[in-house]
């Protein structure tokens, strides 16, 4: 990213990892990926990650650089030592005379046939080969890959928010690789374009502003009717005392839910000020007031039936719907985060929806004592 315009990648397509440059689809690098796990491994010169990997790059790199990307040591002195980065042609000529010695004894009966291929070439297309190689040992192992990302991305967000960053941008990159790796393994044609990770970088860093927040939880599948029926949450039990229709208190307990994980994730990644959340809450409160507090004072004379006071409540409840409720920042545009924090305070029972909410729900507010 600090010298290309441009850059495409595949997965499990010439090569573990391919990248092309020019757009042309003619691969530019090849890459062979070796993750040990459990033991660091060594790149020595009968070491058979070094001579599978020549092997496949005979049949396969037809002139492309060739990197092998390893977490194995190469050991000090050995061919793939000689062929690090920043190597001469006295190096490339040396790596050449060691590989030479160990596919000429066969050592290793299980590399004999990479030896053989590796011998048939010319002497001079032996060099062509090596000299096409790169080999970049001791790369970080899987669970070191955070430490070594926080330090590519202290540019772009500030200290305290480079971890949020990071685990927003290896879940999108998994869910990109697994598409990817997906329409390979069907024969279609993707690349994953150096523009697509850093879109998705500005993106992510444009969310973790002062008057921004990210969200994760867009994406979440609706719940069944069989868990909507099940769930006796004190939320889902507010609105089905105004009688909501089934598939709205579907839309309820989704919007519920992403706003509880969302605001969950917020408060554990230290996103929000101390008092903000409970700032936002007062908000809302203030918004259900407005709505939901009669006009005037009831007669004493009046009497309204059950029926219509459970239908009146609904239809305040829809006409929540149609405000445009505060998100807890400026620049944040979820359009559930609102409403699901309502139904958060719901299911506390700060608020509710029918006018006789608290007798009604008498025995879950003691509940709710109790737990407190």
């Amino acid at each position: 990213m600090d010298t290309d315009v441009s850059l495409a990648m595949s997965m499990e397509t010439v090569d573990d990892i391919v990248f092309d440059g020019s757009g042309s689809g003619t691969p530019r690098e090849l890459w062979q990926t070796k993750h040990h796990v459990g033991r660091r491994g060594s790149l020595g010169d009968a070491s058979p990650d070094v001579w599978k990997t020549i092997h496949n790059w005979i049949e396969t790199s037809d002139g492309a650089e060739c990197v092998l990307f390893s977490t194995a040591t190469s050991p000090a002195d050995s061919a793939a030592s000689l062929l690090s980065a920043g190597r001469n042609a006295d190096a490339v000529r040396r790596a050449q005379e060691k590989l030479e010695a160990v596919a000429k004894a066969c050592g290793n009966e299980a590399s004999k046939e990479y030896y053989e291929e590796f011998l048939k070439l010319a002497v001079k297309a032996r060099y062509e080969l090596l000299s096409r190689i790169t080999v970049i040992d001791q790369a970080a192992a899987s669970d070191d890959i955070t430490a070594q990302l926080m330090l590519a991305v202290r540019k772009t967000v500030p200290q305290n928010r480079r971890t949020p960053l990071i685990e927003r941008l290896r879940g999108w990159w998994h869910g990109r690789a697994m598409t990817h790796l997906t329409l390979v393994a069907d024969q279609h044609s993707d690349t994953i374009e150096l523009e697509e990770v850093e879109e998705q970088l500005h993106h992510i860093a444009q969310t973790l502003r002062d008057d921004n927040l990210p969200l994760d939880f867009g994406d979440m599948k609706m719940p069944t009717e069989g868990e909507v029926a099940e769930d006796d949450r004190v939320f889902v039990a507010q609105l089905k005392l105004i009688m909501l229709h089934h598939e709205r208190i579907r839309l309820a307990v989704l919007d519920h839910n992403r706003a509880f994980l969302q605001r969950s994730r917020w408060q554990r990644e230290k996103l929000l000020a101390v008092t903000e959340l409970a700032d936002y809450d007062r908000r809302l409160v203030e918004e259900w007031r407005r709505l939901f507090i009669p006009a005037e004072e009831p007669t004493e004379t009046e009497t309204v039936d059950e029926v219509e006071r459970r239908r009146a409540a609904l239809r305040l409840f829809m006409a929540l719907g149609d405000r445009s409720l505060p998100e807890i920042r400026r620049e944040l545009r979820s359009g559930y985060i609102p409403i699901g924090s309502m139904h958060i305070l719901a299911d506390r029972l700060t608020i509710g929806w029918h006018p006789d909410w608290v007798t009604l729900l008498r025995e879950r507010v003691a509940e709710a004592r109790e737990t407190a």
